[in-house]
Protein backbone atom coordinates (compact mmCIF):
# COMPACT_ATOMS: atom_id res chain seq x y z
CA UNK A 1 0.00 0.00 0.00
CA UNK A 2 2.56 2.36 1.00
CA UNK A 3 4.97 1.01 -1.82
CA UNK A 4 1.91 1.61 -4.38
CA UNK A 5 1.64 5.27 -3.91
CA UNK A 6 5.56 6.51 -3.37
CA UNK A 7 5.40 4.58 -7.12
CA UNK A 8 2.04 6.65 -8.37
CA UNK A 9 4.64 9.55 -6.92
CA UNK A 10 7.55 8.56 -9.20
CA UNK A 11 6.01 8.06 -12.04
CA UNK A 12 4.32 11.77 -11.74
CA UNK A 13 8.09 12.94 -11.41
CA UNK A 14 10.31 10.52 -13.58
CA UNK A 15 12.39 13.35 -14.53
CA UNK A 16 13.77 13.68 -11.02
CA UNK A 17 15.96 11.26 -9.35
CA UNK A 18 14.37 8.69 -7.26
CA UNK A 19 16.45 9.27 -4.15
CA UNK A 20 15.75 12.78 -4.20
CA UNK A 21 11.63 12.25 -4.49
CA UNK A 22 12.09 9.44 -1.90
CA UNK A 23 12.91 12.48 0.43
CA UNK A 24 10.19 14.92 -0.87
CA UNK A 25 7.45 12.41 -0.43
CA UNK A 26 8.17 11.39 3.14
CA UNK A 27 8.58 15.34 4.08
CA UNK A 28 5.81 16.39 2.30
CA UNK A 29 3.45 13.24 3.67
CA UNK A 30 4.68 14.62 7.38
CA UNK A 31 3.97 17.99 7.03
CA UNK A 32 0.67 17.67 5.86
CA UNK A 33 -2.51 16.45 8.03
CA UNK A 34 -3.18 12.73 7.63
CA UNK A 35 -5.38 11.96 4.91
CA UNK A 36 -5.21 8.20 4.63
CA UNK A 37 -3.54 5.04 6.37
CA UNK A 38 -0.64 5.82 4.60
CA UNK A 39 0.28 9.15 5.85
CA UNK A 40 -1.14 7.51 9.34
CA UNK A 41 1.73 4.60 9.04
CA UNK A 42 4.25 7.19 7.83
CA UNK A 43 3.76 9.42 11.12
CA UNK A 44 4.23 6.55 13.03
CA UNK A 45 7.19 5.20 11.53
CA UNK A 46 9.48 8.13 10.43
CA UNK A 47 9.91 11.53 11.47
CA UNK A 48 12.52 14.09 9.89
CA UNK A 49 14.59 16.94 11.35
CA UNK A 50 15.65 20.15 9.20
CA UNK A 51 19.10 22.05 9.99
CA UNK A 52 19.77 25.52 9.52
CA UNK A 53 21.22 25.15 6.10
CA UNK A 54 17.98 23.42 5.15
CA UNK A 55 19.39 20.04 5.17
CA UNK A 56 16.83 17.45 6.34
CA UNK A 57 17.13 13.99 8.08
CA UNK A 58 14.60 11.25 8.49
CA UNK A 59 14.94 9.08 10.81
CA UNK A 60 12.98 5.91 11.75
CA UNK A 61 11.08 6.00 15.13
CA UNK A 62 11.49 1.71 15.65
CA UNK A 63 12.51 -1.41 13.78
CA UNK A 64 9.58 -1.41 11.69
CA UNK A 65 10.44 2.21 10.96
CA UNK A 66 13.55 1.21 10.11
CA UNK A 67 12.32 -1.75 8.06
CA UNK A 68 9.91 0.78 6.36
CA UNK A 69 12.83 3.43 5.38
CA UNK A 70 14.75 0.39 3.52
CA UNK A 71 12.14 -1.15 1.59
CA UNK A 72 11.58 2.50 -0.05
CA UNK A 73 15.23 3.38 -0.34
CA UNK A 74 15.58 0.16 -2.20
CA UNK A 75 12.35 0.93 -4.22
CA UNK A 76 13.79 4.04 -5.12
CA UNK A 77 17.09 2.19 -6.03
CA UNK A 78 15.15 -0.32 -8.24
CA UNK A 79 13.15 2.75 -9.82
CA UNK A 80 16.41 4.13 -10.58
CA UNK A 81 18.24 1.34 -12.37
CA UNK A 82 14.66 0.78 -14.47
CA UNK A 83 14.54 4.28 -15.73
CA UNK A 84 18.71 3.71 -16.58
CA UNK A 85 17.72 -0.21 -18.41
CA UNK A 86 15.04 1.54 -20.48
CA UNK A 87 17.20 4.24 -21.63
CA UNK A 88 20.20 1.65 -22.55
CA UNK A 89 17.60 -0.48 -24.11
CA UNK A 90 17.25 1.41 -27.48
CA UNK A 91 21.01 2.55 -27.39
CA UNK A 92 23.48 0.64 -29.96
CA UNK A 93 26.96 0.58 -29.10
CA UNK A 94 28.02 2.98 -31.39
CA UNK A 95 25.80 5.33 -29.73
CA UNK A 96 28.79 5.60 -26.97
CA UNK A 97 32.08 5.63 -29.24
CA UNK A 98 32.96 9.27 -29.98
Amino acid sequence: MILKEFSKYLQENKDKNSLNLLNEWIIERLQKPSLNKVDNILKTELYFLKNNNEKTLIIAKSETGRTLLKALYNFALSFEQYKLAKFLHNKKSNDFNK
